[in-house]
């Protein structure tokens, strides 16, 4: 299958989002442009560090361009104006001259990691400073939003129970009676 490459240009719309119950919750950004739709399901460590990464970057580095003077290079028209997959690889990087944001995903071939396969298809799609601002912050308060977390370990507290090492001194499984 050949390698597609789908580039939305600056999304008009993006999102990211939680869906599902505490503890087995999934992870995506939603991105919307005239070129098409994205859906990029993810891990929640994948999300978290998309958010904190924009969070850091907006308070260390100011403005450097007026982002209504971005003029986008766009690849190809994707004969796809929708796509969705859970991306093994996601970058996120900032162009100065412009002030804008890209990211891009990488939809996986297969999931044998004994198999070395080109992946599906890469998509990409860019945004101004400002809708970055407000992804980080829905990010960050995605993967926030859980199970409970334990007042001594820090762990995580699951519906069926807790086994904190703090009060009984050692993990589950941690310890054998030989």
């Amino acid at each position: 299958m050949e390698h597609e490459r789908i580039d939305l240009g600056l999304v008009e719309t993006i999102e990211a989002t939680d869906v599902g119950e505490p503890g087995k919750r999934t992870f995506k950004i939603t991105a919307e442009s005239p070129r098409g739709r994205a859906v990029i399901w993810m891990e929640k460590e994948q999300l978290f560090q998309i958010g904190l990464a924009v969070r850091q970057f907006n308070a260390t580095e100011e403005a450097t361009a007026n982002p209504t003077d971005f003029e986008p290079t766009l690849g190809p028209p994707s004969s796809a104006s929708e796509i969705e997959f859970k991306a093994t690889d996601i970058r996120i990087r900032h162009a100065p001259s412009s002030d804008t944001f890209t990211i891009e995903a990488v939809d996986p071939a297969t999931e044998d990691e004994d198999v070395i396969q080109e992946p599906l298809a890469t998509v990409q799609f860019s945004f101004p400073r400002a809708m970055a601002i407000a992804l980080s912050k829905q990010a960050l308060e995605a993967t926030e939003r859980g199970r409970p977390r334990c007042e001594l370990c820090g762990g995580p507290k699951d519906p069926d129970g807790h086994v904190c090492p703090k009060t009984n001194g050692h993990h589950k499984g941690d310890f054998e009676l030989a």
